[in-house]
């Protein structure tokens, strides 16, 4: 039996959504299915689905998509590009279809549509009696490493700051970053995560230093391993997010692009961070030096340790695929 996953990613779109369906790869493969990403991209350096099943190519066809699903197959969409078209030929080639969205940004036809957000209030869909809609954090996606981790240990000082600004840094923060304050604070370790679809690397590179660590294209049990030892992590407030919240790490969260806003709201309606940072902003580097030097004191981090505890259980994927396959 064979399961499709119809995804985009690549260095001016982003990996937020081939990054959470590998973990739905990972469920269904483990489930004895024939998984394969089918990708809309521009770069076959994806780091996060090595060792996968892929096929880059632009899916967004009609024709494609009725000459490669057969009606045995369960399909996943995670786009913000198809059509509604799209959708639905998907929905009547296939076995069974689900859907993930965060936005209620069509009509969906026969399936079930999941939103894998803390909050999903802001969101209005168009119901059905065909489609099942699946909400809220009891579904997010976790990549498999980050699922039921705990924290063990809070440092007193700070020691070590996470960099991660997703898979491209499409606004070439990190450098304006490290030099805000990887000089200034000598005594503390900067890990700088670089993805594949990085186009400043070269730039990046410029500041390496003793207290620098750069990071290349990190797997998923990488990443773990850094945020746990991360006393804090500047973030784009994408997919890590999640991530981070799974580890218990405290974070300054940065808005680089529009469709974060619902993660946004999530983390605001559960009091999970009080400030959320935006890349546009005048000040935003003298903001950031505020949220830092918060996040210097350990009484603060203990705080949002022991509140992030619990918020998401890591069980989204299993939850997704016992509703798709389910009879």
């Amino acid at each position: 039996m064979r399961a499709l996953i119809f995804t985009e990613g690549g260095s001016q779109i982003g990996l937020g959504h081939i990054s959470r369906c590998s973990s739905l790869y990972d469920e269904l493969e483990g489930r004895g299915l024939d998984v394969e990403f089918i990708i809309f991209g521009d770069s076959e350096d994806i780091g996060i689905i090595k060792n996968k099943k892929f096929k880059l190519i632009n899916w967004l066809s009609i024709d494609f998509l009725n000459n490669y699903i057969k009606e045995s197959d369960y399909c996943i969409v995670d786009s913000y590009l198809a059509s509604e078209e799209l959708y639905r030929v998907i929905s009547n080639r296939a076995k069974k279809s689900l859907f993930i969205d965060d936005n209620g940004r069509i009509k969906y036809p026969k399936g079930i549509v999941v939103n894998p957000a803390l909050s999903t209030e802001e969101v209005s869909y168009q119901e059905n009696d065909t489609t099942c809609y699946l909400l809220g954090p009891e579904y997010i996606i976790l990549r498999s490493p980050f699922i039921q981790v705990k924290r063990k240990t809070i440092n007193s000082l700070v020691k070590n700051v996470l960099i991660t600004l997703g898979g491209s840094d499409i606004h070439n923060l990190t450098p304006d970053i490290l030099n805000q304050f990887s000089s200034r604070y000598q005594d503390v370790k900067f890990y700088v995560v670089i993805g594949n679809a990085f186009k400043n690397i070269d730039e990046i590179k410029t500041y390496s230093s003793n207290n620098i660590t750069f990071y290349e294209n990190a797997t998923a049990e990488e990443m773990k391993k850094i945020m746990l030892k991360s006393d804090f992590a500047i973030t784009a407030a994408g997919q890590t997010i999640y991530e981070l919240l799974a580890t218990q790490t405290p974070f300054i969260p940065i808005k680089i692009i529009e469709n974060q806003s619902n993660n946004i709201a999530g983390l605001k309606k559960f009091n999970l961070v009080k400030t959320v940072l935006d890349f546009k902003d005048v000040d935003f580097l003298e903001n950031m030096e505020l949220e830092f030097q918060k996040l210097l004191n350990m009484d603060k981090r203990n705080e949002i340790v022991t509140l992030f505890a619990d918020v998401i259980d890591g069980l989204g994927s299993k939850r997704l695929v016992d509703r798709m396959i389910a009879n």
